[in-house]
């Protein structure tokens, strides 16, 4: 009975990884230990991290946001495990506490979900504001690869030559 909860929660833990979560996140990449060591790893690594913030010079709505986060979040992992993770985007978080908001003993409804998805978002727009950057960079970048790095054409003119207003005057 043990053997089996064990591979289970193993099952689990390598279909969930923390990278797998958004589109946007960064992906696992498995070393030679397999999918789930590499993601006990990733969370290891998260989980060692800082535990709290200082939200002290943050507004009073995000203050308050992060007493929510801090109570809720703290109910299944440590708050190192979001505080540390790879996540700054909006989408990512909106995803990430969205997936924790199902989990059964988290209590997130959607007035909590939405707090904490707010104080997420603004904690990453202070402390990961390099971090944002770098990944609308590669998001840029990865468009750009997309689209063959061509000039938009004008859908009036294919050519993308634009022709002087024409006017009923003659010099």
């Amino acid at each position: 009975m043990k053997r089996s909860r064990v591979l289970t929660a193993l099952v689990v833990l390598a279909l969930w990884t923390p990278a797998a979560i958004a589109d946007d996140a960064p992906s696992a990449k498995p070393d030679d230990a397999g999918p789930a060591a590499s993601t006990q790893e990733q969370l290891d690594k998260m989980d060692q991290g800082a535990d709290s913030i200082d939200v002290s010079q943050y507004p009073k709505e995000q203050q308050d946001n992060y007493l929510v986060f801090a109570t809720k979040c703290s109910k299944c992992h440590t708050l190192a495990r979001p505080i540390n993770s790879p996540y700054a985007l909006p989408k990512q978080w909106q995803t990430y506490v969205t997936k924790m908001s199902h989990k059964p003993r988290a209590g997130i409804d959607q007035d909590s979900a939405k707090a904490i998805i707010d104080f997420l978002t603004y904690d990453s727009s202070v402390r990961k504001k390099d971090r944002i950057e770098a990944m609308l960079k590669e998001k840029a970048a990865a468009k750009k690869d997309e689209t063959g790095d061509k000039p938009a054409k004008n859908d009036a003119n294919p050519d993308g030559k634009t022709d002087a207003p024409k006017t009923d005057k003659q010099p």
